[in-house]
C-alpha cells in the first residue's frame, strides 16, 4: 500500500493540517472526516492511493487544524472546503466523506456540482429524518459510545474508548494528551451540529442538485445513523445507489477498510 504523508496548507481562516499521497486516476480523491477526526492511519486511504492521488484535510478544530473560529455554521465549512479545493488547485474531485464528513460531501456537491465528479457518502448525517433520529452522540459515555461507533468490541479505538470511560472514574490513569483530540473533535463538531442537531433542514430539497454519481454506504450495525437516513439520500439524489456493509458500525472506513477501499474503486471506475 502507498503511504499518505503529513503536510500543511495555507488557507483563508488559518493553516490546516491534511495526510496526502498516491498518484494516478482521472480526478484527485479528497476525504472528509467524520466527528471522531480519524486522520492517522487510514488504511483504506493507502489501498486508494495505490492507483490515485488521495487528500485528507484536517478540518478547523481537529489535530491542529486552525480556524474554527472563523466557521459558524455548515454554510461556511461548505465555502472552507471549496477555498481548500482551490488553493490545492483542484478544479475537480471525487469526494469520499464519513459520518460528518459524509455530510459535508453532500453540502459541497449541491453547492458547486460541477466540482464533484463522483461522490461516496459512508454513514453520512446531514438529513432530519422523521421518526427516525440520529443517536446521541455529545456527552454519552465512551465505553457505551465505543458501541455504537464499532460492531467489533475488540477494536483498538474501542477499547481505548473503554479505557477512557474507566479513567473518567480514577482520574490521571490516562494522560490528558491521550483525551484532549477527542475532547477538541466534539468541541469542533458541536460549532457545526449542535442545533439543528446534525442536519441542515434545507439538504434534503437540494440533493436533487448533485450530478455526480453517488455511492451511499450504510454500516448494517452502525449505531448512530439509522438505515433510514442512507435511504433518503439515495431517494434524493439522482443517481445514487445504496450499499449495506455488514458487520460494520459507524466507523466503518476504520473497521473494514479493505471492503471499503473495494466499494470506493469500483465505484470511482464506474
Amino acid at each position: 500500500m502507498t503511504a499518505l504523508h503529513d503536510a500543511t496548507l495555507e488557507t483563508g481562516v488559518g493553516t490546516i493540517e491534511l495526510r496526502r499521497g498516491g498518484t494516478g486516476g482521472t480526478v484527485p480523491v479528497v476525504y472528509l472526516h467524520s466527528a471522531q477526526g480519524e486522520g492517522q492511519a487510514l488504511a483504506f486511504l493507502e489501498e486508494l492511493a495505490d492507483t490515485h492521488s488521495v487528500v485528507a484535510p484536517l478540518f478547523p478544530g481537529f489535530g491542529a487544524s486552525e480556524g474554527l473560529e472563523a466557521i459558524d455554521d455548515i454554510e461556511d465549512a461548505s465555502f472552507h472546503l471549496l477555498d481548500v479545493l482551490d488553493r490545492l488547485g483542484f478544479a475537480q474531485v471525487d469526494l469520499l466523506g464519513l459520518s460528518l464528513g459524509g455530510w459535508m460531501a453532500a453540502e459541497l456537491a449541491t453547492r458547486w456540482p460541477d466540482r464533484v465528479r463522483r461522490v461516496v457518502l459512508v454513514n453520512a448525517v446531514g438529513l432530519y429524518v422523521e421518526g427516525e433520529p440520529i443517536k446521541e452522540i455529545f456527552g454519552r459515555p465512551l465505553d457505551e459510545l465505543a458501541g455504537d461507533l464499532y460492531a467489533d468490541p475488540d477494536h483498538p479505538v474501542a477499547q481505548l474508548m473503554r479505557a477512557m470511560a474507566q479513567a473518567e472514574m480514577h482520574p490521571g490513569e490516562i494522560p490528558f494528551d491521550v483525551i484532549r483530540p477527542m475532547i477538541q473533535s466534539q468541541a469542533a463538531t458541536a460549532k457545526l451540529g449542535w442545533n439543528p442537531y446534525l442536519h441542515n433542514p434545507k439538504l434534503r430539497d437540494r440533493l436533487g442538485r448533485i450530478s455526480a454519481p453517488a455511492l451511499v454506504v450504510h454500516g448494517s450495525r452502525d449505531g448512530i445513523v439509522p438505515r433510514a437516513h442512507a435511504e433518503a439520500y439515495v431517494a434524493g439524489i439522482p443517481d445514487a445507489r445504496l450499499v449495506d456493509l455488514d458487520d460494520a458500525a459507524h466507523m466503518a472506513t476504520l473497521e473494514r477498510p479493505g471492503e471499503v477501499a473495494r466499494l470506493v474503486l469500483g465505484h470511482l471506475q464506474g
